[in-house]
């Protein structure tokens, strides 16, 4: 009834001015004696409040309107509103990690938590949402703040009241893992990327003696802790610290354990509780089960917890399509990587560029026991552009246009195996039902995934409306594709 009459009044006073949805799922706050829905319009995220004795707890309304039975106001759905919320349903602030395994979801366009999260609450796993990196905001024009109101409107739209989580993905400096904080994420994954020397790590022996004698007293009490030593771990696994082993770990990783504890100790004085996690796979070369065990115990031995870990395995982890390389080596090198990670303890281990690495998830799962964690993110975005392609080909065609007049620039920050030459300059080829087809070809596929910043700067608005009146396609699309990638890790 109350939902009836607040669809009439703001259809009959124009109030958004344009197409908008009313969802039905009613919220109570007693304290208020009010119930509020769901809107949302092309422009923005609205909470529609209908008190029948008292004003609402919101701010700056943009419209009310007084009746017999009570107030009817519309308020917008931003950071001031949220937090008014957290207050009555304490389940839209993100928590960390809990025993389960855990799974990240990007949400690169801010409009998908909803269907991400009818998914994973399928499967024993605990759900990341909000999350994004630096280099995403960037593209996409969104603050972390945006992110994390995305993923709580998500949690409303679709009715969970489960933990979850918020991370702010790949942080380099402190700038960004100061915005996070003060939103209040829970998770912070630190890129090591700019601080670790790989060139330490492929120098001949010869040259890394001969900066020790500019080693720091520190550093050589490290050395002499570590090397000559043999540490025998299960499975089979056994850790070699010679010279030739140490130094290159001693140059390489010091200055960026150094920036982990720093960054720690930040967020320490601020937060009583949070998880971090360690980046170390956005380097060329693979991580080695010393690199892993050096960086892990000496993090350890400052104090520094840390809730997950993320190596470079072995082969290839391009964005949007599945692992490349051989399965056996990835499966072998998992399997000692698990091996050093349970002989530190208190940390899982982390997959990042996982989406559609189909092939390996039941081997991650089994190794792991369970014990890791997950990261997607543009997989969502791919069925986004899939759902565009099927309904609006114009669209889809100039979207393409895009993708490949800026691959070269979008690839600088991405690792492919491929180049420009490699995609059709345009997709005339094709008829308009068989656009849906290109999703199959995995160089296409990874030219759009990676343009999404690009697309979005020429056709975003076009995007988003589409994405609106398409919401039940477009759910259905990312539902499913969250689906496939978690029967994998929990076959049934």
């Amino acid at each position: 009834m109350i939902w009836e009459k607040i669809q009439k009044i703001v259809q009959d006073h124009g109030v958004f001015g344009e197409s908008f949805r009313l969802y039905e799922r009613a919220y109570e706050i007693s304290d208020f004696a009010s119930t509020f829905f769901l809107a949302k319009s092309q422009s923005g995220l609205y909470l529609v409040v209908w008190s029948k004795e008292s004003d609402a707890p919101f701010e700056k309304p943009h419209f009310v309107h007084y009746d017999a039975e009570g107030t009817y106001a519309v308020y917008p759905f931003n950071l001031v509103n949220y937090r008014v919320l957290t207050k009555f349903f304490p389940y839209l602030r993100p928590t960390t990690f809990d025993a389960r395994p855990s799974f990240g979801c990007g949400d690169r366009l801010g409009m998908v938590s909803a269907a991400q999260i009818t998914a994973l609450q399928k499967f024993p796993i605990f759900p990341v949402l909000a999350q994004q990196s630096p280099r995403e905001l960037e593209r996409t024009h969104r603050t972390f703040q945006d992110v994390l109101l995305g993923a709580a409107w998500g949690i409303l739209e679709s009715g969970y009241q489960g933990p979850f989580g918020a991370d702010a993905d790949h942080i380099k400096d402190e700038v960004f893992l100061r915005e996070a904080r003060d939103c209040g994420f829970t998770m912070y994954t630190l890129d090591l990327s700019e601080k670790v020397d790989f060139s330490c790590l492929t120098s001949d022996l010869e040259n890394l003696r001969a900066r020790f004698p500019q080693t720091t007293p520190r550093e050589r009490e490290i050395f002499k802790k570590y090397v000559g030593k043999r540490i025998r771990l299960g499975k089979g696994v056994t850790l070699e610290f010679s010279e030739e082993k140490l130094l290159p770990l001693l140059y390489a990783y010091l200055p960026a354990l150094d920036q982990v504890e720093r960054f720690w100790c930040f967020l320490k004085d601020s937060l009583s509780n949070f998880d971090l996690e360690i980046s170390l796979d956005e380097g060329p070369v693979v991580t080695t089960l010393e690199a892993h065990f050096f960086v892990a115990q000496e993090l350890h031995e400052r104090g520094v917890d840390f809730q997950s870990l993320a190596p470079r395995f072995p082969g290839v982890f391009e964005k949007g399509v599945d692992y490349k390389g051989s399965v056996e080596e990835f499966t072998l090198a998992l399997r000692s990587h698990v091996a050093v990670q349970r002989s530190i303890g208190g940390y899982r281990l982390s997959l990042h560029s996982g989406s559609d690495k189909l092939s390996i998830y039941p081997i991650l799962a089994e190794e792991t026991g369970g014990l890791f964690h997950v990261k997607t993110s543009g997989t969502s975005w791919l069925q986004a552009l899939a759902a565009v392609a099927e309904e609006n080909p114009e669209l889809f065609r100039k979207i393409y246009t895009v993708a490949f007049d800026s691959f070269e620039e979008n690839a600088r920050a991405y690792s492919l195996s491929f180049t420009r030459d490699n995609l059709p300059p345009d997709l005339g080829h094709l008829s308009d039902d068989l656009l849906s087809t290109v999703f199959e070809n995995e160089k296409i596929r990874q030219a759009l995934h990676i343009a999404y910043g690009k697309v979005l700067d020429a056709f975003g608005r076009e995007l988003r409306d589409f994405l609106f009146f398409h919401e039940e396609k477009h759910y259905q699309k990312v539902q499913k594709n969250v689906e496939r990638h978690l029967v994998l890790l929990f076959p049934r």
